[in-house]
């Protein structure tokens, strides 16, 4: 079972996500966020295990937020099937939808030159809303 380390979210696109106490994801993805019905790539997740992995060979931390992801989330799988329901909280459910980017899609957000989600972040859509803190327990159905 995974655990939310945190939630981040942004008021305007291009720019470094912060760390919010609790968020609403809804139908269009998370309220606040500058991603908010955009595309159906409501969500974006990271893993921890894969921001350690960066960490150690950028050799400095990456703040949550700071790769521009929503959801940083740590003891998932390495791997997450597209169709995957990952189970967030008491509520929220979220469904893999895609893994990385097309190398011919734009990614215009960087951290010193690290940039995670096109490689390994996955983008989420909301199935069933509901209200997310930091803490919460993540399960995964198929």
């Amino acid at each position: 079972m995974g655990k939310v380390l945190a939630i981040c979210i942004s008021n305007r696109r291009n720019e470094a996500k912060q760390r919010v106490e609790k968020a609403h994801f809804t139908f269009g993805g998370i309220e606040g966020d500058s991603h908010f019905n955009i595309n159906e790539r409501e969500v974006s997740l990271l893993r921890r295990e894969d921001v350690e992995k960066a960490e150690q060979e950028a050799q400095f931390a990456f703040p949550p937020g700071s790769l521009a992801e929503n959801l940083l989330i740590e003891g998932l799988p390495e791997e997450l099937p597209i169709g995957s329901i990952l189970n967030v909280g008491a509520t929220a459910k979220l469904q893999v939808i895609e893994k990385g980017k097309k190398p011919e899609e734009p990614h215009s957000y960087d951290y010193k030159g690290w940039c995670l989600l096109p490689i390994c972040g996955y983008f989420l859509k909301v199935i069933q809303q509901g209200d997310v803190f930091p803490g919460d327990p993540v399960s995964i159905s198929a």
